[in-house]
């Protein structure tokens, strides 16, 4: 083979081993980049998803809220009506009394690899500053339902997701307003720092 005919096979040998080597260091990095992106994209969809549902509450004259529930382990939440005046329940939910507003939304479809709560081993620190969280995922009452009043107030809540790695979000609704932040805490972190959508 003359010198301009092409490349010899030690070159494209070298070229493909730089590329594979290449391809190597970038990988993980990639990865780690999709997870935090993923969380961040599963916050904005709830977080959104909060929003319409005081909008909805504020413009129909009822209770509205996002219910949290678990199918065969695969947790998901659906925007529900209260049809009863009596606010949205988990009982009238299943009863069908409160009705859903639209498709159940899986968390592994915004998410993949995320988990609704904290590890307990990773003692994350409380965002009120009262020590650290249990595991449980959702702190909204009783019945896991984050709802909205006619007048746009709100249940107290907090719901937490977990990267599986080293980053917890949470997404936290205060009540007399119906204000919704986003928070996020990573491993090394002594506080947590606000996501801005």
């Amino acid at each position: 083979m003359n010198a301009h005919s092409g490349f010899s096979i030690s070159e494209a040998l070298v070229v493909l081993a730089l590329l594979a080597l290449a391809t190597a260091v970038a990988l993980p990095n990639l990865s780690e980049t999709r997870r935090r992106m993923d969380l961040e994209r599963l916050a904005r969809q709830v977080a959104g998803d909060a929003l319409r549902a005081r909008m909805e509450a504020l413009t129909s004259c009822r209770n509205v809220g996002l219910v949290f529930a678990e199918l065969e382990g695969r947790p998901y939440y659906v925007m529900v009506a209260d049809g009863n005046s009596n606010g949205v329940s988990r009982r009238d939910f299943l009863q069908n009394v409160d009705r859903a507003l639209g498709p159940r939304v899986w968390l592994e479809f915004l998410s993949a690899g995320t988990r609704l709560g904290v590890p307990r081993e990773w003692r994350v620190p409380d965002p009120s500053g009262d020590g650290t969280l249990a595991e449980p995922g959702l702190r909204a009452g009783r019945a896991a339902i984050i709802s909205f009043s006619r007048f746009g107030h709100a249940t107290p809540s907090s719901v937490y997701f977990n990267d599986g790695r080293e980053r917890v979000l949470a997404l936290r609704v205060h009540g007399g307003l119906g204000r919704i932040r986003t928070l996020l805490w990573q491993r090394g972190w002594a506080q947590w720092r606000e996501v801005r959508r």
